[in-house]
């Protein structure tokens, strides 16, 4: 249990004890927590790397060493405490010797890396991954004998001036305390509903007092679905709305105000087309949710068997490209109209009411039919009516996070069509199609609320 505390925002690795002693009081006095590894050895380093790390402050010569063998140690050091993994984190090379040239014959000096340089070759060479993940900032560390007796005053303002131009890291390292602090004050509400349990404040609180109240509201949340299979996911879920009520509620906007004028600026050029589509795929998607339930809401199948994809509709491969497809096929595109089918993937949305599923009244789940479309084919997306649902809407794509045996696109839309209509027993798991990935709650909503709209559309003949 006590594992779940090791998770270091901030970490000194410096093997010198007049150098980690100082700037450990000074962070302890800008009363910032940090971990202290040594790096003397690869023996004595974590089991894993932290995963929550933000900030390191690394001295680069961890032994007696100079050059290639300094920087290849102080890497291996740095990949088995650093998560590669973890982003961004700021790394602030505080060395007394960063900026020298390591000497290396045939190398004219003009061109010879500094210290600092050679670690940052080194580090990345051993892992790439660390390349996009990782800003280096340097900060000066004087030898002892030339540091003022006002040191560690000067030091906490070196370390405030030093991170003090990092404006987007200061907004994260912000929301990130929001989050804290509303996870901080939805504990607090949960011990004092402990505290009701226990029968008010001159009963000593208990752990058991706790287990009642998490108990308590997994059953609330999951009601007749409720098992011990269940119960965490239900538990996750509900302490998510929880803290989300204590997010939104947190004052957010006035801790960023500070933030606010370069938030407003228009970045410079217009966005491209990549970032649009990463960023629709962080808005519009999310992973599978792991559980029992074989059905849930918002998740996207992926059909492993294309005739069974369509004769659950009744359908074919002619009709398929009807609905989807502007081109039409004949003995002169038969080539292109086979590609085009090649491209695309056949895909189920599960569009059941979240309610019905909480509850366990759903006896079948609600699927509709569509296809993910590569973006090298949007081009052949037929439209026309609010018979079609497709996401996101117009030219933009978004970027797909989860990879798919045989499917090489990396940007795609979504298209379904409300004609594909499907209720499948939902205590039944079928083979032919398997999770792919999970729509965002309100992508799915967007797509089951005109579909119920379509299905319940009356037809009738008048004469004028």
């Amino acid at each position: 249990m006590i594992n779940q505390l090791v998770s270091p925002s901030v970490c000194v690795i410096d093997d010198e004890p007049d150098d980690y002693n100082c700037i450990l009081n000074a962070l302890n006095e800008l009363y910032i927590s940090a971990v202290w590894i040594p790096g003397t050895s690869l023996d004595q380093l974590p089991p894993r790397p932290f995963p929550r790390l933000q900030l390191v402050f690394l001295d680069l010569h961890l032994t007696n060493n100079l050059g290639k063998d300094a920087a290849s140690h102080t890497a291996n050091v740095f990949k088995n405490v650093v998560s590669a993994d973890t982003a961004p984190i700021v790394v602030v090379i505080w060395s007394k010797y960063a900026d020298d040239p390591v000497t290396e014959v045939g190398v004219p000096a003009e061109d010879q890396e500094t210290e600092s340089e050679l670690f940052k070759r080194t580090l990345l060479e051993a892992e790439p991954k660390f390349k996009n993940r990782l800003i280096f900032l340097e900060m000066d560390k004087p030898k002892k004998e030339d540091r003022p007796e006002d040191w560690n005053a000067r030091l906490q303002k070196q370390i405030a001036a030093t991170l003090g131009s990092q404006s987007a890291i200061g907004l994260l390292w912000t929301w990130d305390g929001l989050v804290k602090d509303a996870n901080s004050a939805l504990m607090a509400s949960l011990t004092d509903l402990a505290e009701e349990t226990a029968g008010g404040v001159d009963t000593q609180l208990t752990d058991d007092h706790l287990k009642e109240v998490l108990q308590r509201l997994s059953k609330a949340k999951g009601e007749s679905d409720l098992s011990e299979a269940t119960a965490p996911g239900h538990l996750v879920a509900i302490l998510s709305q929880l803290l989300m009520d204590q997010l939104e509620h947190s004052g957010g906007g006035r801790a960023l105000v500070d933030h606010g004028a370069w938030l407003n600026a228009t970045p410079t050029g217009k966005t491209k087309a990549s970032i649009a589509a990463k960023m629709n795929g962080f808005l519009l998607t999310a992973g599978c949710t792991e559980g029992v339930i074989p059905y849930l809401p918002g998740t996207v199948y992926v059909a492993n068997e294309v005739e069974s994809f369509l004769s659950v509709f009744g359908s074919d491969r002619e009709h398929l490209e009807k609905i989807f497809c502007n081109i039409t096929r004949s003995q002169t595109n038969s080539v292109k109209m086979d590609e085009w089918y090649a491209a695309v993937r056949p895909v189920l949305l599960e569009i059941s009411p979240v309610c019905d599923v909480a509850q366990n009244k759903r006896r079948n789940a609600h699927l509709v039919g569509g296809l993910v479309i590569p973006a090298a084919k949007v081009g052949t997306i037929k439209t026309g009516s609010d018979a079609w649902a497709i996401l996101p809407p117009g030219k933009t794509t978004f970027a797909l996070r989860w990879p798919l045996a045989g499917f090489a696109a990396d940007e795609i839309k979504l298209v379904f069509h409300h004609s594909l209509k499907v209720t499948l027993n939902a205590a039944a798991e079928r083979k032919w199609f398997s999770p792919w990935f999970r729509l965002r709650e309100l992508p799915t909503t967007a797509i089951r609320n005109p579909h119920m709209s379509h299905g319940s559309r009356v037809g009738y003949v008048s004469v004028a």
